[in-house]
């Protein structure tokens, strides 16, 4: 006998969800808004593959990534992140390349994360990276069109907050490299007490452990008082940065504290929040080891923008699409008459239903009669 009849599973797997038609023509337009924006700045679009090998030191993230085993025994995986897809990319295509390569994106990305927490595993992921140039001018490159990328679509009182991974690990010189990378970690982890304590534990003098934490307690002109080498860098990035998209209202703030979860950044760093979003919008900084771990030892810096949390933070903030162009749906009046017909899914369109009258006249859904050339005009 043949195996029982199974009912077929509609849903998509766990982490993954379908993007209806509405909700899709929100994100095209938040692409749009993006890409047009970093084209203006001279950033010209790649695409990765979606598969790349899995590295042997791929570092903390390598526990996040979806992998696999290819036929041929390899180790895959979906990409957990572009910035370090394209740090393989420029090694390999722009080894012997002069210059600045100002690259931009918009793909997805694809973490594995815990059942119990509901999280998705793919979401689109947009943003740019500068590599070749280095120095607070570069960094406030990055910085500056970070801050109008999002004003361009249309997103208000977002706070971006700069800090500086260098700042902070001269912060803990008091300690040997073995010593100080689990602090780092900590810190990564958003666990700042249990840096400390590591810190301590490893024998950190008190008045540097007292040093450190003001250092890291600092924000806005707090950062002032802080006499550690990369401050003043930090503050200048910022300056410039302001000069090159002065924004409404003034934004960039410093911020010690901030140590991005990924651990390839090196410099200047930053984050994107928004009071509609529990979750930094964009994170981003100079990395300038990343690409010497494939060979081509080059500067960088970059930005992400988490395209799900944009699209949150803007619909809850009331933006709404551009309006598009009105659909006019046409029901035949006979059957040998072609038309559109009914729709079904209108996806937040303006749709104006009408009957075909003739080969020149529609009714409307008022009564009136009307040319096909005077409704143009009418929705025009």
């Amino acid at each position: 006998m043949g195996s029982p009849f199974r009912e077929p599973v509609l849903a998509p797997p766990r982490g993954f969800r379908d993007i209806l038609p509405t909700e899709a023509r929100e994100l095209r337009a938040i692409e749009r808004a993006l890409s047009e924006t970093f084209t203006r700045h001279g950033y010209v679009p790649i695409e990765p593959p979606m598969v790349e090998h899995v590295m042997p030191d791929s570092g903390p993230e390598r526990h996040r990534s979806m992998q696999f085993l290819d036929r041929d025994g390899s180790l895959v995986a979906l990409r957990p992140d572009i910035t370090t897809a394209v740090a393989r990319l420029v090694a390999q295509r722009y080894r012997d390349a002069a210059g600045a390569l100002r690259l931009s994106y918009f793909a997805p990305v694809f973490r594995e994360e815990p059942a119990m927490l509901g999280a998705e595993r793919q979401h689109d992921q947009a943003g740019v990276e500068l590599v070749g140039p280095s120095g607070p001018l570069a960094d406030a490159e990055v910085l500056a069109l970070l801050a109008e990328s999002l004003a361009r679509c249309g997103l208000r009182d977002a706070t971006i907050e700069v800090g500086h991974v260098g700042v902070v690990r001269r912060a803990f010189a008091d300690l040997s490299d073995d010593d100080s990378a689990p602090v780092m970690e900590a810190l990564r982890e958003g666990d700042h007490v249990g840096a400390f304590r590591r810190a301590a534990d490893a024998g950190m003098r008190d008045v540097e452990l007292a040093r450190a934490r003001n250092a890291l307690a600092a924000r806005g002109r707090a950062i002032e008082s802080i006499d550690i080498e990369g401050v003043e860098e930090l503050r200048e990035v910022i300056h410039l940065a302001r000069d090159l998209f002065a924004g409404e209202p003034l934004w960039g703030i410093p911020n010690l504290s901030l140590v991005p979860e990924l651990p390839y950044y090196t410099g200047v760093v930053f984050e994107a929040l928004h009071p509609k979003s529990g979750f930094p919008i964009a994170t981003g900084g100079r990395y300038d080891l990343l690409l010497g771990a494939f060979g081509t030892p080059r500067r960088a810096t970059g930005f992400a923008i988490n395209v799900p949390r944009l699209h949150l933070a803007l619909f809850e903030s009331g933006w709404r699409p551009e309006r598009e162009r009105t659909l006019v749906a046409l029901r035949p009046a006979e059957p040998r008459v072609v038309a559109i017909g009914a729709v079904a899914e209108r996806a937040g369109l303006e749709i104006v239903e009408s009957t075909v009258v003739d080969r020149d006249t529609l009714r409307l859904a008022d009564g009136r009669v009307v040319t096909a050339e005077d409704l143009a005009r009418e929705l025009a």
